[in-house]
């Protein structure tokens, strides 16, 4: 007989992908608007030419990775949400009925 399945494990497990998410999309808006202030001031002129193409750079390699992140997140709670809803239906399949 297979183990019972845990739904408040899993409630658990789908909230902190959510929360963990929304945690990265914080971020990038903070990175955001990090960039910004560094780049679109009148004090910016220090960032010209190959430090700013490099910081540019590594600012999107860094924006991707974070994006890939809470997709994998994104991805990781379906399947979790979508077993919670399987285990629900067998189980609601199973129970006697008077």
């Amino acid at each position: 007989m297979p183990p019972e399945f845990d739904y408040q494990a899993a409630d658990r497990l789908s909230w902190v992908l959510k929360q963990f998410g929304e945690k990265i999309d914080w971020f990038l808006w903070l990175r955001n608007g990090r960039r910004e202030a560094l780049l679109s001031t009148p004090d910016s002129d220090n960032w010209q030419g190959a430090k700013r193409t490099r910081y540019e750079q590594d600012l999107a390699r860094q924006r991707a990775a974070l994006i890939h992140l809470k997709d994998e997140a994104k991805r990781l709670k379906a399947r979790v949400d979508q077993a919670t809803a399987q285990a629900h239906a067998q189980h609601a399949r199973q129970k006697p009925r008077d």
